[in-house]
């Protein structure tokens, strides 16, 4: 079967894609307030960081799959419990997000109808790219996200150009000092740059000519990321409020709607759920990709266009139970996951295999075979 690969431009638009879709959807520094823009570009820093660590492990291993990396660092049984745990644990993600999005989607342009309905259709979407291989998801991504980009156009002369974002919501500044956003910095530092952990399982579909770019291509969409991030969290705070914005379920969405009457659009709120919708496919994408690799590098016997299909129907059923309702789902996605689930797989275990890796590899790259995914 022909081998799968991403250009480096593709992953560029996966990772600004991945790392906008949580903020889009949820506004995950709503609890920051006024203070979300610092809050943000701090998290940014300490999440650039993080992701180093991720990039040296694959580094080192010179761009193996995940599952290679893992059990080649802690042996053929734990490492295959710890790959076993990834796949459950990005599979866990990318349930939590079908649900999310499904929600939303069913809240916005679909009220009344089945949520399995809607997941299913997302999902089989998310399965037919999947089949067609990784390589057709990375074309896709690239001419979405530049339609994401003309869409963010419009959106942002049009709340530029009125007066409903007051400044004023912004201050004071730091009333409570840094003291009281730190649990804030730690939240956005895990969600969503913490969440970029799952790219050790894009990374070796990179060609060998062109991973000595990954590095710096990974750092440009991180900042562009962030700087995307910080403009759409200050717009919904600048037209909500800090209290509004904090109350949303879908405070992007909700600002939108306020907006655009008599300027050029009638509405823009249509606009905010193509950005959402488009944004969090690829982010399911990414982490339903990176959940079945893990699981193929475990049964050798399946690829990962043969374990979608199975995994795909097992994960929209469980997306029906993850949350009893949106409520309950955002505060799983933004507080529980941030404080039980997220801290073992990207800071915990990748510090783990970074110092394993560096005792191991510091002075000579792991050699490997080239290693091809089908």
């Amino acid at each position: 079967m022909k081998t799968s690969r991403l250009s480096l431009n593709q992953m560029f638009t996966l990772m600004i894609l991945f790392l906008i879709a949580s903020p889009t959807l949820t506004m995950v520094g709503r609890v920051s307030g006024q203070d979300v823009w610092i809050v943000i570009l701090i998290a940014s820093v300490i999440g650039t960081l993080l992701f180093l660590i991720f990039h040296r492990i694959s580094y080192l291993h010179s761009y193996v799959s995940l599952s290679s990396i893992i059990q080649d660092s802690f042996g053929k049984w734990l490492g295959g419990l710890i790959v076993l745990s990834y796949a459950i644990y990005f599979l866990y993600m990318a349930t939590g997000l079908l649900k999310s999005t499904g929600d939303m989607i069913q809240f916005t342009l679909l009220p009344g109808s089945s949520i399995y309905l809607v997941n299913g259709l997302l999902m089989i979407t998310l399965i037919y790219g999947m089949i067609l291989g990784i390589n057709a998801i990375g074309r896709s991504s690239e001419l979405l996200f530049y339609v994401v980009i003309l869409l963010l156009i419009p959106l942002i002369f049009c709340v530029l150009t009125t007066d409903i974002v007051k400044f004023n919501q912004f201050l004071p500044i730091l009333e409570k000092g840094f003291y009281g956003i730190r649990r804030d910095i730690y939240t956005v530092t895990l969600l969503p740059f913490g969440e970029l952990i799952c790219f050790l399982a894009v990374f070796p579909l990179i060609p060998g000519n062109n991973q000595s770019s990954i590095l710096k291509t990974s750092l440009i969409s991180i900042i562009i990321g962030t700087l995307i991030i910080v403009m759409l969290d200050v717009i919904n705070v600048g037209i909500l409020g800090p209290s509004l914005a904090k109350g949303f379920i879908y405070p992007f969405y909700n600002a939108m709607k306020m907006v655009g009457v008599g300027v050029v659009f009638e509405r823009l709120d249509p606009i905010a759920i193509l950005i959402l919708m488009m944004t969090c496919f690829f982010k399911l994408t990414v982490y339903f990709y990176s959940g079945v690799v893990c699981l193929d590098g475990l049964i050798s016997r399946f690829n990962y266009r043969q374990l979608s299909i199975p995994v795909g129907i097992i994960v929209v059923i469980l997306s029906g139970f993850i949350s009893n309702n949106r409520v309950q789902n955002l505060y799983r996605a933004i507080y529980f996951n941030t404080r039980y689930v997220h801290p073992a797989f990207q800071i915990a275990i990748p510090l783990l295999l970074w110092g394993i890796s560096e005792m191991k590899y510091r002075k000579h790259r792991r050699q490997i075979k080239t290693e091809t995914n089908n």
